[in-house]
């Protein structure tokens, strides 16, 4: 198996933008496809195709849920209440009448009862067929056309459809009809594979964290811990403000010694504490380390600039001697809980001895290096 695909999906997720749900809901969907519908899988040479219908169909059943709250949802940026504002998503106007018109007559379970049977009623018929038409132009025209574009600057360049078709105006409403008479779309054999074996993983849907929680919550005889309450916990991590304040001390008290600091990134000067931020080197929500080495100093508007990225190779090299130093000086101020942390973190367990620095930064790059290239983290300089 291939997995340069299964590092590019990795990379998709991680750094394509995303100013809707758009992105998660089509690879969302094709995942399901490909692990599901085989019996409908064409093949042509090393592409295979699956018909677009049932991606519309997937995209009714996740939008439907979070349409019908009683609470406004956003599903784009800057999305309100107000539709009218150009910052809606781009069918939630075409299914308000569809939810409306079943939210008394059972809601969704109904709704989906009518489409697959067939036997959906008259009067609703018209708006159902401009929200199947108004979902497959935005599966089509947006997620389709711009997924991956970020890496191989084109467009189409990981699922593509059949340009030629046209869905016809009077189609019927049911759930074969929408499936063959809905066109079709093709992606390659590889990365068909790839979310045939590994996305349940990439979706979440067989993660083990939801499979945890889904076992507590059945264990719990009591009926009090559910998957959700589960979940947080499962996710709740220790909080970063009493590390950073510790290497904040450390950097205020060399700052008072020396008169300035240098920005780890940019080599500028910072000239007061109030401009020094301290930076986690491997970004806090990616490696959840408070380590003393991997928090250093940058000006606030550098930090402002990294964010949640990975310092790229190129600058890691560049400012190898910068990082070294303050490490150094890390260790003069704090030497056991340094020691400590960076012997687990960065050396196998070795104790910091003659050359640690050149072994300590030799595995931060390899780490940086990992996270940009199999995980699909964005690579950072300023």
């Amino acid at each position: 198996m291939d997995l340069a695909q299964y590092r590019r999906i990795n990379t998709i997720i991680e750094r394509d933008s995303a100013d809707a749900t758009y992105k998660y809901a089509l690879l969302r969907g094709v995942i399901e496809i490909c692990q599901q519908s085989s019996h409908l899988r064409e093949e042509d040479g090393d592409a295979v195709s699956f018909p677009l219908g049932l991606l519309v169909e997937k995209w009714l059943l996740y939008y439907y849920p979070i349409f019908a709250a009683p609470a406004f949802i956003p599903q784009k940026n800057g999305e309100t209440p107000d539709q009218e504002t150009g910052k809606a998503v781009s069918f939630r106007k075409h299914f308000v009448p569809v939810i409306d018109y079943y939210r008394d007559r059972g809601g969704i379970s109904v709704f989906y009862n009518d489409y697959a049977r067939g036997t959906m009623p008259a009067e609703i018929r018209p708006a159902f067929r401009t929200l199947v038409k108004a979902i497959r132009k935005t599966i089509t025209e947006m997620p389709m056309k711009h997924l991956g574009y970020s890496q191989s600057k084109e467009h189409y360049s990981v699922f593509d459809y059949d340009r030629q078709y046209r869905v016809s105006r009077e189609s019927p409403v049911d759930r074969t009809s929408l499936i063959e008479n809905s066109g079709r779309f093709s992606l390659s054999r590889d990365l068909c594979t790839v979310f045939e074996h590994f996305g349940g993983f990439i979706s979440g849907e067989e993660c083990l964290l939801k499979k945890w929680a889904e076992f507590t919550a059945a264990a719990d005889k009591t009926g009090t811990v559910t998957e959700e309450c589960m979940l947080s916990l499962l996710t709740k991590t220790p909080t970063t403000e009493r590390a950073v304040a510790d290497a904040r001390n450390i950097y205020q008290s060399i700052f008072a010694e020396e008169g300035a600091l240098a920005c780890v990134w940019s080599g500028k000067a910072i000239r007061s504490p109030e401009a020094m931020h301290i930076d986690h080197v491997l970004p806090f929500s990616v490696w959840k380390n408070n380590d003393l080495w991997n928090l250093l100093p940058t000006l606030d508007s550098v930090n402002a600039q990294k964010r949640d990225r990975i310092p790229d190779p190129s600058l890691l090299k560049s400012r190898r001697d910068c990082i070294i130093g303050y490490w150094d000086l890390l260790h003069d101020h704090a030497p056991r809980p340094f020691e400590r942390e960076i012997a687990v973190s960065l050396l196998g367990l070795e104790a910091p001895g003659s050359g640690w620095q050149d072994r300590a930064f030799e595995h931060l790059a390899e780490k940086c290096a990992y996270l940009i290239h199999v995980r699909g983290y964005a690579a950072w300089a300023p």
